[in-house]
């Protein structure tokens, strides 16, 4: 009994102090783990005890009181492991909304990255295809000028066979005559 009482005042003072210092220290994955696993062992003793209490008191002559009492040690040891449950609860629900704040903040900084560098490649790319676009435009006006100089020189060289030609008809002498015919006589 006394170790009962002992117990139950331990899970009174550890349920108290859960309840006033939620901002404490966060304990570890492991040690949660153990204190979870301490709180269903503890709860499967409880109702070990009771079972154990049940059986006692049916072989008492006064089995209707004995049950009372059995039944009422179990549901202040109950309320008690209860507290300690939503103490334990409410700081595992804390530590998965810090857990999923902190991946939402993760998931939210590594959008907001991928954006900038969407936006900056983006930037880099319109850029890049300006500049292929000036550089473009500049390459067919260059060939432009080109074609064009050609076809001029293509022109002049055209006029210059043309007065080539006709200087020449100019120039030519009307054809001369014909060579006398070679007679005999001069030997």
């Amino acid at each position: 009994m006394k170790t009962r009482v002992i117990a139950l005042w331990a899970l009174l003072c550890f349920a108290g102090a859960l309840a006033q210092d939620v901002s404490a220290p966060v304990p570890s994955a492991d040690e949660r783990a153990a204190m979870s696993q301490q709180l269903a062992a503890r709860r499967q003793q409880l109702e070990t005890d009771y079972n154990q209490a049940m059986t006692f008191c049916y072989q008492k002559f006064d089995v209707t009181s004995c049950r009372l009492e059995a039944r009422e040690r179990r549901l202040q040891a109950h309320a008690v492991l209860r507290k300690e449950e939503i103490a334990f609860n409410t700081v595992e629900r804390r530590l998965k909304a810090e857990e999923a704040e902190r991946r939402l903040a993760e998931s939210n900084a590594l959008a907001r990255e991928r954006e900038q560098t969407r936006q900056t490649d983006a930037a880099d790319n319109a850029k890049a295809a300006a500049d292929r676009a000036a550089q473009k435009q500049a390459d067919h006006a260059a060939q432009g000028q080109q074609r064009e100089a050609y076809d001029q020189k293509q022109r002049d060289a055209a006029q210059r066979r043309v007065d080539l030609e006709q200087k020449r008809r100019e120039r030519a002498k009307p054809p001369s005559a014909a060579l006398p015919p070679v007679t005999g006589s001069s030997q």
